[in-house]
């Protein structure tokens, strides 16, 4: 009843929207080309709406413009779980987000924010474009359902705050806002700090109001967010480091001609490495940024934090545990 309550739904969004004029909302037209819509929380200058940008050019270039892709920033296509559950009835065909967000379809998921599984931005690239990265991507996708391509780095998660920290003893009952998912939670736990859900757009007011003391995230994102101004200490933990990636319906996907399949693949390849060396320039321009503006940039030492979370996907994810091996051995010598 609540799926056929929730197609109903669909339904009618599509209808509203005026989604039905391409086969349904599918996006294909009555000449055999595509128009694709494309879901993107963001908007220009953010990692994933960049890498959907890449994404929709380099698509109608190796297509010869059969397929086109057009970007609806902001959220103005849903919510993103919103977007997911309706992607079978056209809200949208393509959306860019992080394989976190797909936690909701499968626990498998949570590998994009288990901590400290990479060493570096190399490591990073070189897992995502390897035999394992494909293994996660494919996982993860059969299991809830998409089809998942690329992989756009998005820079290390680091903690800003108003005071110093240097050592894992610092953050014990240390106040920071974090997402509201169980791998951060966690995380956060592991280290004895006390975290707290608060939505994003409710995070500046509640460093002003010292309801929390820090929050965590790339460090593009958090001068984005002009934490800069209530947070003077940016401490570079480099916790996580998650993708994002193009997410398709499966189903639709498999249903594509075999040359429209390839070109996505080409086209999510391409930009997924287009913006993450472009991600990577951005962040020695943020950290010059903030030096200029007053912040203190605090290095720590990271292998102090790996060896102090050395059991922690074991004990809290242990489904995950195979996976964190493989990605913690891509780049090591035998």
């Amino acid at each position: 009843m609540k799926k056929k309550i929730l197609a109903i739904a669909m339904t009618a969004i599509v209808a509203a929207l005026g989604l039905t004029g391409c086969n349904n909302g599918m996006g294909i037209n009555d000449d055999g080309t595509y128009t694709w819509k494309m879901a993107l929380n963001s908007t220009e200058g953010d990692n994933a709406y960049d890498t959907g940008a890449a994404f929709a050019k380099k698509i109608e270039e190796l297509t010869d413009g059969r397929v086109e892709v057009v970007l609806y920033g902001g959220g103005s296509l849903g919510t993103t779980s919103e977007v997911l559950e309706g992607m079978k009835f056209g809200v949208a065909n393509v959306m860019c987000e992080s394989i976190g967000t797909l936690a909701t379809f499968t626990p498998m998921a949570n590998i994009d924010a288990t901590p400290y599984l990479f060493r570096d931005y190399d490591h990073f690239m070189e897992t995502w474009n390897s035999d394992v990265g494909e293994e996660i991507k494919e996982t993860v996708g059969e299991e809830s359902g998409f089809k998942l391509l690329g992989g756009t780095y998005r820079g290390p998660r680091i903690v800003t705050a108003t005071k110093e920290m240097k050592n894992i003893e610092d953050f014990k009952g240390f106040k920071l806002r974090a997402p509201n998912l169980e791998m951060y939670l966690e995380t956060w736990k592991w280290m004895k700090a006390a975290p707290t859900p608060i939505a994003m757009t409710e995070t500046y007011t509640a460093l002003q109001q010292k309801t929390v003391d820090g929050q965590e995230n790339p460090m593009t994102d958090s001068l984005n967010y002009a934490f800069d101004e209530v947070c003077k200490y940016w401490i570079k933990t480099n916790h996580v480091y998650s993708s994002n990636v193009i997410i398709m319906d499966r189903e639709y996907f498999d249903a594509l001609p075999e040359d429209i399949q390839q070109a996505v693949r080409e086209a999510a390849e391409y930009a997924g490495v287009t913006v993450s060396e472009q991600q990577l320039q951005k962040e020695k321009e943020a950290e010059q940024e903030l030096i200029d503006k007053g912040c203190h940039i605090i290095e720590v030492d990271t292998d102090q934090f790996i060896e102090y979370f050395k059991d922690f996907t074991d004990e809290k994810f242990p489904y995950l545990a195979d996976w964190a091996a493989k990605i913690r051995a891509v780049g090591k010598e035998e």
